[in-house]
């Protein structure tokens, strides 16, 4: 899976927190919205409506109000593609919980298919 592919399948699956999500769309997309928030604030910053104080611009904050529900969504399929719930992500509320998550997302799939389905990387 590309980036344009794995930015596509996100935003095409928002709302979708059963099944599995495969490495390659986890941070494939992770680096598209790191690009894309740079262009944010570079626009922010350029049009005079950053704020520094927030060290936010509106561009970068309506981005950031667009990935949630999918990233979150995303986060939940890539971590059950590991094998476990995507509930894991309330670990978030503990410093250690954001390093293991991380982790978790780095790892591959545990097995071909699991309670949430079929390996995705099986059905290309």
């Amino acid at each position: 899976m590309n980036m344009k592919e794995s930015f596509i399948s996100v935003f095409i699956n928002w709302l979708n927190f059963s099944g599995r999500a495969c490495r390659s769309e986890y941070w494939y997309f992770c680096l598209s919205i790191f690009l894309i928030t740079i262009v944010s604030t570079i626009l922010d910053m350029s049009l005079g409506i950053y704020n520094y104080e927030l060290e936010m611009g509106p561009l970068s904050f309506l981005l950031q109000l667009i990935i949630i529900i999918p990233s979150i969504s995303l986060t939940s399929r890539r971590l059950q593609d590991r094998g476990i719930s995507g509930w894991w992500q309330l670990s978030y509320f503990t410093i250690i919980g954001i390093f293991v998550v991380l982790i978790l997302m780095m790892l591959p799939a545990k097995e071909d298919e699991n309670k949430w389905g079929r390996n995705p990387l099986l059905d290309l």
